[in-house]
């Protein structure tokens, strides 16, 4: 492919064999832009990944299957940025399924937008979700719950220039040439938020980002109470390390999940606060999953979710901020240090890159 700023590469890390195969899928059935190539990135489950990803070398044009990917997720997005041509880089999760105008859409974003550098959009349930994770995908969209971040599910209702609290790496284009002052570009040390960090980054030298609601994809949720817990403790702890690298990145609102994990500090020490604060707390949280439940009424058990998922969202991501924090120097790296140049290798067999 050329390496013009109309070309495309797609990038995926994959960890999730059944997912994969579900969003190669979708990819296979969308209209592609001409000038295309889609690297992905082997980084957890390889083989079962590999297994995944065969069938797709035939089936989806520019197609290319890269194995040995470094550590950290960082790295790995570092890496594929590096081997990647296109003058535009589309970031998704192995996770996701894109809508069949997706890139047909992206394109005429770039072209009503000249000055975006990042172009994005709100990530979705998917219709055909199991209860548990509806429920998920309604509570991070509800801004009690998740605050400003609630616009990466719940989108804008319009074309909106935005901040890093607007959009998310599951569903992020950016354009090639905003990359040239970031070496790297990822923070190879955050465990997550490193597409925060950059995308805060780059708007402190001037480059626009833009949600667009109708670039939505679906994301599958967290399936489990346990991976929807650690889902909101990385997310924390991320955030911890972002606010370390760059501390003016932290606001106040970022804190507020804090609350329930201090109340229950202050229970020995100040009962007397504590219990009103609780209600109050509890109380909002009972409203809000009454109303999100009105949304598509679950039952019983949906509305028992949403309100209970509530606090151990705001308790997982506290403790992980806490962990973040605590941890101070969490690594000894430095994010200037230049990328080995082997950092990753096409796969050889029984996967080879398919010609673009």
């Amino acid at each position: 492919m050329s390496s013009g700023a109309s070309s495309l590469s797609v990038i995926i890390l994959a960890s999730r064999p059944r997912s994969l195969s579900r969003c190669l899928e979708s990819l296979v059935e969308a209209r592609l832009p001409q000038d295309f190539e889609c690297l992905l990135l082997l980084n957890g489950n390889e083989e079962a990944c590999a297994a995944a990803a065969t069938p797709y070398l035939g089936r989806l044009r520019g197609l290319k299957v890269l194995s040995g990917a470094p550590r950290s997720l960082g790295d790995a997005r570092n890496a594929a940025v590096a081997r990647a041509q296109g003058g535009w880089l589309c970031f998704l999760d192995d996770d996701v399924t894109v809508p069949q105008d997706y890139f047909s859409v992206l394109g005429e974003k770039i072209l009503r937008y000249p000055e975006a550098a990042v172009i994005g959009g709100p990530n979705l349930t998917p219709p055909q979700s199991p209860p548990f994770e509806r429920c998920v995908g309604r509570l991070l969209s509800s801004r009690l719950c998740a605050g400003p971040m609630s616009r990466r599910f719940g989108g804008f209702p319009a074309d909106t220039w935005t901040d890093e609290s607007g959009l998310i790496l599951c569903n992020l284009a950016i354009r090639r040439e905003a990359l040239a002052g970031e070496r790297p570009p990822f923070d190879p040390e955050l465990v997550r938020n490193e597409e925060n960090l950059l995308l805060e980054r780059l708007a402190r030298v001037g480059r626009r980002a833009l949600h667009a609601p109708e670039l939505y994809v679906h994301h599958e949720r967290r399936s489990t109470v346990g991976a929807f817990c650690r889902q909101c403790f990385l997310s924390g702890q991320g955030r911890a390390q972002m606010s370390l690298k760059l501390p003016s990145s932290l606001r106040l609102l970022h804190l507020a999940p804090l609350l329930p994990l201090l109340g229950l500090f202050g229970l020995c020490a100040r009962p007397f606060l504590f219990f009103p604060l609780a209600a109050v707390y509890v109380f909002s949280a009972a409203v809000n999953a009454a109303a999100l439940s009105l949304r598509r009424f679950e039952g019983g058990q949906g509305l028992a979710w949403l309100f209970l998922l509530h606090p151990l969202a705001h308790l997982s991501y506290a403790a992980g901020l806490f962990a973040g924090l605590a941890a101070g120097r969490y690594g000894r790296r430095s994010c200037s240090s230049p990328l080995p140049s082997t950092t990753i290798d096409s796969f050889s067999l029984p996967i080879r890159s398919s010609s673009s």
